[in-house]
């Protein structure tokens, strides 16, 4: 199952740009909400990415998918 969440890019020359991406819930190891600001890290197997959407929700669309 894959959920769509807007990627909020932090790093190389397109920093603080955002981008739509679907993420396969069966590889996310974990997530969680940042230090500052809104927003959620989401780790995967072998990489992260920071996304807008707030922990809450992440939570609700990933139990949703499992369903």
């Amino acid at each position: 199952m894959f959920i769509e969440l807007t990627e909020v890019i932090s790093s190389g020359i397109t920093a603080g740009q955002r981008r739509t991406v679907s993420v396969n819930v069966e590889k996310i190891a974990s997530f969680y909400s940042q230090e500052h600001g809104k927003g959620t890290n989401i780790e995967l197997r072998r990489s992260s990415i920071r996304v807008e959407e707030a922990y809450d929700t992440i939570k609700k669309l990933i139990f949703d998918a499992k369903k």
